[in-house]
């Protein structure tokens, strides 16, 4: 049997939705978007890629992926498959975080997993810790740490060794989707240099999205988006935004090494993301009420 490729860095992407609306999310979050991805619709193929890859660092997200009702059979179900990993996250908001019925058991320490929360509004830190002690139980220890090697602004760790890392997120780089008179257009830039700045590049991630990998999110976003807001660009655009292609399973054996191996590679696509990336403030002015308390059962 060949030997299974390893892939440091897989980020499954299980919903579109968020109830946070900030402006600038490069996941879209803050325009009109919408879909998640059942457990049992995604298991058949994930099973399938558990075949051909490892993973060292597998991480659920969205939108907020605690929104997506099958959030506690990924965790398990990504645990199951690829048990060896040094521990999968769960990247949340944290506003939901003491909603979700079996999320603790779930979130095992015991195999390394862990939730992390980006707060996006400071003003919100106090209601989003709360919520964490409320979920960790009474013996919760916190730390705020600068030597913490996730990278974390806070660390919560309760009696089972269960660990919250909290990030303070309060800026965005730009997104690379534009309103303009009310509708939504894309960039239209120099691809080789807009390549050369990307973030998403930077940081060599992979992108398990519908049972697809994709080295860029954008890449995989953008025409989802289209298909449900209709970008305004040129015919020829639209046809090079749905052209990219991910990494099947069925064509893995043929492509895939090749594929993986090439992550810093320019595409076509790039040419819809910005030159250049500064980071802005977050703003809520289109926010939505993410505060309603949803029964545990």
């Amino acid at each position: 049997m060949k030997q299974r490729i390893l892939i440091d860095k897989l980020e499954f992407y299980i919903t579109n939705v968020c109830n946070l609306t900030c402006n600038g999310c490069n996941r879209y979050n803050n325009y009109k978007f919408s879909g998640w991805q059942s457990w049992d619709e995604a298991e058949p193929i994930l099973t399938r890629w558990a075949e051909k890859i490892d993973i060292r660092h597998p991480v659920i997200l969205g939108g907020e992926p605690l929104l997506n009702p099958d959030i506690v059979k990924w965790i398990k179900g990504v645990n199951k498959l690829w048990p060896d990993h040094s521990g999968t996250q769960v990247q949340s908001n944290g506003t939901r975080i003491d909603c979700v019925a079996g999320l603790a058991e779930a979130l095992d320490p015991s195999v390394g997993n862990w939730l992390g929360i980006s707060i996006h509004n400071p003003a919100d830190r106090e209601e989003i810790f709360a919520r964490v002690r409320n979920f960790l139980g009474p013996t919760v220890v916190e730390t705020q740490r600068n030597d913490d090697p996730i990278g974390s602004d806070y660390q919560f760790i309760n009696d089972k060794k269960l660990t919250i890392h909290a990030w303070m997120s309060d800026k965005f780089v730009q997104s690379n989707i534009m309103e303009v008179d009310g509708k939504y257009t894309l960039y239209q830039s120099n691809p080789a240099v807009a390549h050369e700045n990307c973030t998403f590049r930077r940081f060599k991630n992979y992108h398990m999205i519908h049972g697809k990998i994709y080295k860029c999110g954008p890449a995989a976003l953008m025409p989802e988006f289209d298909d449900q807001n209709h970008f305004d660009i040129s015919d020829e655009d639209r046809i090079l935004l749905h052209s990219y292609k991910p990494l099947t399973i069925d064509e893995f054996d043929i492509r895939g090494e090749e594929f993986i191996n090439n992550i810093d590679n320019q595409i076509d696509q790039c040419k819809f993301c910005p030159e250049s990336y500064d980071y802005k403030p977050i703003t809520f002015s289109n926010r939505k009420k993410p505060w309603i308390k949803e029964p545990k059962d």
